[in-house]
């Protein structure tokens, strides 16, 4: 296994993990109805997918997607990054590198919790007799913000948007823009976190947009560095 072999690896998986990211909002909104204004409203959201009876399943998957399109696929990818740019700035880079891997590994283990948590809650909900529903419906929500609004909206927002904006300045001087778009989805990471309600949306729409065509954009220029430097 040589590190051309890793490096191509990670390319794939990369691009692999933009439809599995996309897949992630696609199953989410399918389990509530394409109802936007649900997901600001967790109780409501339960309420809706609790009536859908695939909804358990969807979120599941929903949770497992985002798992591997948002998270874990990308590890290598930030690795061959770190081994890229590493000689513009060792440390610099490194502690960008670090919080990435903290952005991914603590993103993927919020998914993997709701993942296992939620659906069975969801079920348990819309089976429940009334006096027993309540207990399902505090589970549920006790989950949800500890993820969402702890690792997904508070911690994971800091550590990605350093992550992007830090390797997007040392990308942007070989990959101008590829480089620059990185910058661009740090910031746009860094405005979830300022709590503000419409600079937040703006943050999380363009985060859910951006991530994984960035993600897959840079695997393909990997891929075609690799494929520059066999051909010299």
């Amino acid at each position: 296994m040589t590190d051309r072999t890793f490096r191509r690896v990670a390319a794939w998986l990369a691009i692999v993990a933009m439809p599995l990211a996309y897949a992630n909002v696609g199953l989410a909104l399918v389990a509530v109805g394409f109802d936007l204004g649900i997901f600001s409203d967790a109780r409501a959201g339960l309420q809706l997918i609790a009536r859908n009876p695939a909804g358990a399943v969807l979120t599941r998957w929903s949770m497992v997607a985002d798992m591997l399109g948002f998270y874990l696929l990308l590890i290598p990818l930030a690795l061959v990054l770190w081994d890229w740019l590493r000689d513009q700035s060792p440390a610099w880079v490194g502690l960008a590198t670090l919080l990435g891997l903290g952005y991914l590994f603590c993103g993927a283990a919020g998914a993997a919790a709701l993942a296992a948590v939620l659906p069975a809650q969801i079920a348990a909900y819309a089976q429940a007799p009334a006096a027993l529903a309540p207990v399902h419906e505090a589970l549920f929500l006790a989950f949800t913000r500890a993820v969402y609004d702890g690792v997904w909206g508070l911690l994971d927002p800091l550590l990605g948007g350093v992550w992007w904006l830090g390797i997007g300045l040392f990308l942007r001087r070989q990959r101008r823009a590829l480089g620059w778009t990185a910058v661009v989805l740090g910031l746009f990471m860094l405005l979830r976190d300022v709590k503000i309600g419409p600079l937040e949306l703006i943050g999380l729409g363009g985060y859910f947009v951006l991530a994984p065509l960035w993600a897959a954009w840079a695997g393909v220029d990997v891929l075609r560095r690799d494929i520059a430097k066999g051909e010299r």
